[in-house]
């Protein structure tokens, strides 16, 4: 009979099964689950964060679009579970086990996880709560009342319908007096219905609405057409300074805001005033050719006569028109700037002293 005899283990191969047994110990392990909100649907972006306890090892990871999460490369070991959800914190495990392998779940109901919140609140911090939620409640509402006139009032104002325009902004601008952007259509609704006194007052209350939330380019704007409606109401001085400031706050449009006063003062017979504003256009942006060429039309109406009819332009008049020629040589009024310099060169007559010849 044949017997065969089993060999015993060398001492390499108990070495080679000692080196083994680690490795099978040191296994990682995984944690999934999903997240699900109050109206019972997967929230999606939700963070879960893991720290290992005793061990510096922190694991984040976000819910996809089934508000479902998995994080693997775990020890088994305790750790603290964390749940966020736009950013605010809404569950913590301090000690979670994760047992070796894949098997480890950890789903977080945001129905359940309230309903234990609130059993865990005193009296006191439960009525807390409710009057914090009664009260977004009724911003909530109140934003949204505000959004509605006001999303109606765009529709009217594009429709060119500015007396109901106006009337849809005042109702928004009455439910939050707050809101910059409301006030401001409210005061381009008036300034389009020619209703100056209620525009400038609208501007103002836009201005002082962004006291708590400064928006410079906006500020701007408002103080540019408010200074607008005051030159169209014959108020230079108030209208100049409404631009000065907008100049500050957004000094590149003080330009064209400048040489659009002056365009409104000129249309207001206010030509002294719109001069002015189209120096100071020209002061800020030297190659602005519009204001030059306006800046030169001005002057036009400065010339002087002599005794025998001829026509001696204003100091500067020419070389306002060669200044708006130089900046925009085929531009709009290329051909009226050619055909004054031509007329003022011709009529212009040099005089010499004796102590010139």
């Amino acid at each position: 009979m044949n017997t065969k005899i089993r060999a015993l283990p060398t001492l390499a191969m108990l070495a080679v099964a000692a080196l083994l047994l680690p490795a099978t110990l040191s296994a990682q392990s995984s944690l999934s689950g999903e997240v699900v909100g109050e109206d019972g649907k997967p929230v999606e972006g939700a963070v879960i964060s893991l720290d290992r306890i005793n061990v510096e090892k922190h694991f984040e990871i976000t819910t996809d679009e089934k508000g479902r999460y998995f994080i693997g490369g775990l020890h088994p070991a305790f750790y603290r579970v964390g749940l966020a959800v736009n950013g605010q914190p809404v569950a913590n495990y301090q000690q979670f086990r994760i047992k070796l392998g894949n098997e480890n779940k950890l789903d977080f109901d945001l129905v359940e996880i309230r309903k234990l919140a609130l059993a865990q609140l005193t009296d006191e911090e439960r009525e807390a709560m409710e009057r914090e939620r009664k009260r977004q409640e009724a911003a909530e509402k109140k934003f949204n009342s505000m959004k509605s006139a006001f999303e109606e009032g765009r529709k009217l104002f594009m429709a060119k319908n500015y007396e109901a325009a106006s009337v849809a902004f005042r109702r928004a601008s009455e439910i939050d007096p707050s809101q910059h952007v409301v006030l401001g259509n409210l005061a381009i609704s008036y300034q389009r219905l020619r209703k100056y006194d209620e525009a400038v007052e609208s501007y103002r209350n836009a201005i002082a609405a962004l006291a708590d939330k400064p928006d410079p380019l906006a500020e701007a704007e408002y103080y540019f057409n408010m200074g607008i409606v005051q030159g169209q109401k014959g108020e230079p001085d108030l209208a100049v300074a409404a631009m000065e400031k907008a100049a500050q706050l957004d000094p590149g449009k003080a330009a064209q805001a400048f040489y659009n006063l002056g365009v409104v003062l000129t249309n207001s017979g206010q030509n002294s005033e719109a001069m002015e504003a189209f120096k100071r256009a020209v002061e800020a942006d030297p190659r602005h050719a519009n204001a030059h060429y306006q800046i030169g039309m001005g002057l036009v109406g400065m010339a002087t006569f002599t005794p025998d009819g001829t026509t001696i332009p204003a100091p500067g008049t020419v070389e306002a028109f060669e200044n708006y020629l130089l900046y925009e040589p085929e531009g709009r009024f290329a051909a009226q700037a050619k055909a004054m310099i031509q007329t003022l060169s011709a009529s212009v007559q040099t005089e010499f002293s004796k102590d010139d010849e």
